[in-house]
């Protein structure tokens, strides 16, 4: 094989390693974007319940305000820890969806 030949085969695999990161991260933001969505409406409906007295006892409102804000402090802390691996990731192989590389 050519120099070039190496070469070329060479930036075509760094291309590949390039798309295949890009692709799972861009997996990796819609699922957490969908994680947040469903996060919101399942808070949501378990206010809207509230509200309308459907769970009305005290002890019961507080047990899923408090059962809601851990859950969204878990998935929180899940998104910081994909997005910075994200980042890491992104620096290993030199790439960003942002300058097109």
């Amino acid at each position: 094989m050519t120099r070039e030949g190496v070469k070329k085969v060479m930036l075509d695999q760094s291309k590949l390693a390039q798309d295949a990161f890009n692709m799972s991260k861009d997996y990796w933001m819609k699922t957490m974007e969908m994680m947040s969505n469903f996060q919101d409406h399942y808070t949501e409906m378990w206010n809207t319940m509230m509200e309308q007295g459907l769970i009305s006892q005290q002890k019961g409102q507080e047990m899923i305000n408090e059962w809601t804000t851990r859950t969204r402090q878990a998935q929180q802390e899940f998104m910081r820890t994909i997005q910075e691996n994200l980042k890491k990731a992104e620096t290993t192989f030199g790439t960003s969806q942002k300058s097109g590389k």
